[in-house]
């Protein structure tokens, strides 16, 4: 029998029992769907952390000290000044060496106390570099504002300065020493993986700049310059600076976090996805009963096509390729199902939920292995069938 023999007789036996066949895919949809959709989720997830990261210049690295004693952690410890960062500048192949505040935005990103009357609280500031920023009020930069102390604060520290962040725009807040007028504040950035911190102009940084010792050195390389041998190079020069510091001097790199975070996120929506997928084994036992009431209608059938010379071949690929149809059918509407559930939820979350083909062809891969798991041995069931047995039940 031909693929598009095989075709035709299965979709007229399926369409003889529609109404059976439909609520039989019920739990295929159902199963297909959830595991789209999380998979979605969780892709959707991954690249919005490796574009958070990638917005920054990936290239650079962070080196920090770590002390020997666990108790006496002095990671966040003020243990660099201006004299190491003009040693490391002398390694080949480093292209800048400035201080670092922590964290991604590395060395465009500063800690600076800031107050306004009788509040004060710590600012994380970052240096504007260009576009427009997402403002709930006020505005964002122009290229007339070169050269003046303005800055867009983020929404929940303005929250700590203003009881309501429109109130803020206009006014003057002191940042270590220097007055600077907020002109725009960030829209809330609630749940987002790297919220923008404040902004300033590059020009104004000078202002805010504070000379005594600090945490972290941020290293950019030059182009194609190897970063562990820089830091290899790096921590020799600051072992010889600072013999007296006990413990080790360490690398963060923003390259190895993304991996970190996408191999976690790749972990937590697998297991997800392999919970939910717990229905589509359901399905698949509803596939595997549907097909053992078909084999037993259809008894007559089967003897009679054995009797005229069907192999035993034909009638076990006939009801296997039935199963596999089912699967296969009630799998397409779960992706598509799942595609829009995702794209809904998505509505909620700081991230757009992504459909990739891999996601796509393993879950109708996993559909049609479904029907061919579930539908054998019904369909090794009707194969053996003797002829005259099942001609006369």
């Amino acid at each position: 029998m031909n693929l598009i023999n095989l075709l035709k007789n299965s979709l007229l036996a399926l369409k003889a029992h529609k109404i059976r066949v439909f609520l039989t895919m019920i739990g295929i949809i159902i199963g297909i769907s959830s595991v789209v959709t999380i998979l979605s989720i969780g892709d959707g997830l991954k690249y919005q952390v490796t574009k958070s990261v990638s917005d920054t210049n990936t290239n650079k690295f962070t080196i920090y000290f770590e002390n020997e004693n666990p108790s006496r952690n002095t990671m966040y410890g003020e243990n660099f000044s201006k004299n190491d960062l003009n040693a490391l500048k002398s390694i080949d192949g480093v292209e800048k060496a400035e201080k670092d505040s922590g964290g991604f935005g590395g060395g465009d990103t500063v800690m600076a106390p800031a107050s306004y009357f009788d509040r004060s609280n710590t600012l994380f500031i970052s240096i504007y570099k260009s576009g427009k920023l997402n403002v709930s009020y006020g505005r964002s930069f122009k290229e007339s504002d070169k050269g003046k102390n303005f800055i867009v604060l983020n929404y929940k520290e303005c929250k700590n300065f203003f009881e309501e962040p429109k109130e803020a725009i206009g006014k003057a807040i002191n940042i270590n020493g220097s007055n600077f007028e907020v002109i725009g504040v960030l829209k809330d950035d609630k749940g987002s993986f790297m919220p923008l911190n404040s902004t300033i102009l590059e020009e104004s940084k000078d202002a805010i700049k504070q000379d005594t010792n600090f945490n972290m050195i941020m290293i950019v390389p030059r182009a194609r310059a190897d970063k562990k041998k820089i830091f290899e190079e790096a921590k020799k020069i600051l072992k010889q600076l600072h013999p007296e510091l006990k413990g080790e001097y360490k690398m963060q790199d923003p390259n190895e976090i993304t991996k970190v975070f996408e191999q976690i996120i790749d972990s937590i929506t697998m297991f997800i996805a392999c919970v939910t997928g717990i229905s589509l084994f359901v399905g698949g036992v509803g596939v595997m009963n549907i097909m053992y009431v078909s084999v037993s209608e259809r008894k007559r059938e089967i003897g009679i096509r054995r009797a005229i010379g069907a192999k035993p071949k034909s009638i076990l690929l006939q009801f296997l390729f039935e199963a596999v149809l089912v699967t296969m059918i009630g799998g397409l509407i779960g992706v598509l199902l799942g595609f829009l559930l995702s794209q809904i939820i998505g509505l909620l979350l700081p991230f757009k939920p992504i459909l990739t083909f891999k996601n796509f062809f393993v879950a109708t891969l996993f559909s049609v292995l479904t029907g061919v798991i579930f539908g054998i041995i019904p369909a090794n069931k009707a194969a053996k069938l003797p002829p005259i047995k099942a001609i006369y039940k």
